[in-house]
């Protein structure tokens, strides 16, 4: 469910300003993109019931790649010396953090791991600026700050026994999950900008199923076959692991790296109404404020930060 590598090589052949628009297809493809990722978390849960968090990993990886697949430009090729890379975001960005959130909702509801994982952003720009040891401008840091605070009040919400829909080594792993995505979000995108975003989402897709497939197998011992699962990961894999990064980089080569990321700051809204309103999981006040807080971080970050003297 992270998008924000797959930003890097739309940005660089995005139009000139004059010709960015943000009308009724950006909006219907943003909508798509709400929907698809933030029922993501329900499909999760739906797979974990139906064959265990051991199976989740392997089977949205393969529908994904399936997917990806039937676009020539995915297929593409790589340079030999990129591959290691590719290869450890593969791992970074698919094999670890899928077992982590596959894990974690068995403990965890679908709408507070919707809400976790709207974070990202804020990941991301945490690890960009410890990576280039670069001091976050006043504005970014003081969004950083609102972001992780809305994180914590999220966690220590959903933890509390009084609504019992967390319990801590899920969040933990959430958070692990979290990190993993911020240090792939600033490893994709000089791979993406020079191959394209899918070729490299493709082969990480393939490295991510070898390493997520042992566990997945020994998983098989406990696991029944259910067309309710099946459908869930075809969904999940095809759409939230395939399509939906081909449909990112196509808003953001229509409008900008700001605007056309809209709709993976919705996605925390559109898991916690599904939370609500499908499994009918219960929430108290707070998880509400903390959400408020993620999102309204994650965009501030998400923007631009003003060029220097």
């Amino acid at each position: 469910m992270n998008a924000e590598g797959a930003i890097g090589s739309a940005r660089a052949h995005a139009p000139p300003a004059a010709q960015r628009r943000f009308g009724a297809v950006e909006w219907g493809l943003t909508a798509v993109l709400a929907l698809v990722w933030g029922a993501s978390f329900l499909f999760i849960r739906v797979g974990i019931d139906a064959f265990g968090s051991g199976l989740v990993p392997p089977l949205r990886i393969l529908f994904g790649a399936a997917a990806l697949g039937s676009f020539a430009r995915s297929r593409r090729p790589i340079a030999r010396e990129d591959l290691g890379r590719v290869a450890l975001l593969g791992f970074l960005w698919m094999a670890l953090p899928f077992l982590l959130f596959s894990i974690a909702e068995r403990t965890v509801s679908t709408a507070v791991t919707g809400m976790i994982n709207g974070a990202t952003p804020l990941s991301s720009a945490a690890v960009f600026a410890l990576w280039q040891r670069r001091r976050p401008s006043a504005r970014r840091a003081a969004a950083l700050l609102a972001g992780f605070a809305g994180v914590s009040v999220v966690a220590f919400a959903a933890t509390g026994a009084a609504h019992g829909t967390a319990d801590v080594p899920g969040v933990v792993m959430l958070f692990g999950a979290i990190a993993c995505y911020g240090v792939s979000a600033n490893i994709a995108p000089a791979l993406q900008q020079k191959y394209g975003a899918m070729p490299v989402i493709f082969r990480a897709q393939f490295v991510a199923f070898a390493l997520s497939l042992p566990y997945g197998l020994w998983a098989l011992r406990t696991a029944h076959f259910s067309w309710v699962g099946l459908f869930a990961m075809v969904f999940l894999g095809a759409l939230g692991t395939g399509i939906a990064y081909a449909i990112l980089a196509t808003l953001v080569g229509r409008t900008d790296s700001t605007r056309g990321t809209i709709g993976v700051f919705l996605t925390p809204i559109v898991a916690t109404l599904l939370g609500v309103f499908v499994r009918h999981e219960d929430l108290s006040s707070w998880t509400f404020v903390g959400s408020a807080l993620i999102v309204a971080g994650a965009f501030l970050t998400s923007r631009p930060e003003r060029a220097g003297p």
